[in-house]
This record gives structure tokens, C-alpha cells and sequence, in this order.
């Protein structure tokens, strides 16, 4: 991502709109509408699938803002209430948070982190009443909050400087709700059975990778095939 600095006023607000726009927050209702509904084994199922839905979501938003590298609270006048709740909330976020970027990324894939330091909680183990514990803390983030003013914002042909504030508001509202999620282990492939031709298939290429009945191609070719430079 370029720096928020160097991008014209057009381009945040094309940005703001895309991020705001992720099928993320919609899911986000689905599963307010499901957790104010009586518990029942069809709405656990429901919520199960849903919370799937959500977390695929989030990685898709999370593929947008995780190369924003900057300070959040550098160029913001430090009096503003603005400013002084986000530096409360950064220094919060790093406080307690216990993974790197790279964790992160890898929990995202499902890929369960090797440090003994920061056991996790696997969301596929919870109880059905702490798995809805843990969407209700979810579904009541910040970042839903914050993506609603910004949507607001976005109809009122804002200053490049007003969408410049709602950005970094935003990014900071979406590392608090990483934050949430690090306690746990979610793998969204979990509990789905590939289709037997498919797994044939897979396990046939293994097998002819193996035999050396075909051979590994060259990333640069490949890469020169595709018309890639690399």
C-alpha cells in the first residue's frame, strides 16, 4: 500500500469505500441477527457456518491493511480528542498483543502458531455458550461502529484531510479487533471434506511428482511463460 501521505484525496476515498465495502460486514449483521435469535441446534449450526463466513471475510479485509506500515498518530495534531483516543488504544493494542505480523498472517491460513509463550484457544473447541461469548465481544468491536461513520462520511463529498482521519481511525479499530481474535485458533477449512475426485486428483500429482513422471518447473519459467517478470 502506498503511504496514506502520497495518495490524492480520490484515492483514499476509493480505498475507503473498498474496505468498507468487504462482505466482512455484512456477514458481521448475519451474525447479529443470528446471535438475537433463541438458541436452538439449528441456529448453532447457523451460527457455525456464519462465523466461517466472517472470518473469511475479515482475512480478505486483512489482505488490504496489513501493509499499512505507518505511525497511525504521525501528522495528527496530538490535542485533538481524536488523536488522544487513538494513542490510548495503540498503546493498549501494544501491550497486549502477542504476535507478529507473521503470526498473524499464518493464523489467518489456520496454521497454528509454534510459541509455547501464547497457547491458543481453538475456536472449534469451544463450549457453544463461550463460542457465543466470543462473537459477542466480536460483533460488539469498535471497527463496526467506525465503519458505519465512514459510510456516512463517504455520502458528504468529505476533505482529502477528513478521509485521511477516518483511515487512520479505522486501522486502528481493525487492530483492536485482531487483537480480540489472538487468543484463538481458527482454521476455516476445518470440518470441510474435499469432493474423493478432487483428493484423486491432488494425490495423483503427488504421486507423479514422486515418481518423477513429471518434473518440478523453474519459477522464472513459469514466471516467463505468464509474461511475469521475476
Amino acid at each position: 500500500m502506498k503511504k496514506l501521505v502520497e495518495m490524492p484525496r480520490d484515492e483514499i476515498y476509493e480505498l475507503l469505500q473498498r474496505v468498507t465495502g468487504e462482505y466482512f460486514f455484512d456477514s458481521h449483521k448475519h451474525l447479529v441477527a443470528l446471535l438475537n435469535t433463541p438458541p436452538s441446534a439449528a441456529n448453532e449450526t447457523k451460527l457455525v457456518a456464519e462465523f466461517r463466513e466472517f472470518f473469511c471475510g475479515y482475512t480478505c479485509l486483512a489482505l488490504w491493511l496489513e501493509e499499512y506500515e505507518e505511525d497511525p498518530l504521525k501528522g495528527l495534531n496530538p490535542h485533538t480528542a481524536l488523536a488522544k483516543k487513538l494513542r490510548r488504544h495503540l498503546g493498549y493494542i501494544h501491550a497486549n498483543r502477542k504476535t507478529t505480523l507473521d503470526d498473524r498472517m499464518d493464523k489467518r491460513m489456520g496454521i497454528p502458531l509454534e510459541s509455547e509463550s501464547a497457547p491458543e484457544l481453538k475456536v472449534s473447541e469451544l463450549h457453544s455458550t463461550e463460542f457465543r461469548q466470543l462473537l459477542r465481544i466480536l460483533i460488539a468491536q469498535e471497527l463496526f461502529m467506525v465503519r458505519e461513520q465512514i459510510d456516512a462520511l463517504l455520502k458528504t463529498n468529505p476533505s482529502r484531510q477528513e478521509l485521511d482521519t477516518a483511515f487512520r481511525e479505522f486501522f486502528v479499530a481493525y487492530e483492536l479487533f485482531e487483537l480480540a481474535l489472538d487468543p484463538y485458533h481458527y482454521d476455516p477449512d476445518e470440518g470441510l471434506e474435499l469432493r474423493p475426485e478432487v483428493a484423486a486428483e491432488i494425490d495423483q500429482s503427488i504421486a507423479d511428482y514422486e515418481s518423477e513422471k513429471v518434473k518440478a518447473i523453474p519459477i522464472e519459467e513459469a514466471a516467463k511463460k505468464l509474461g511475469l517478470e521475476w
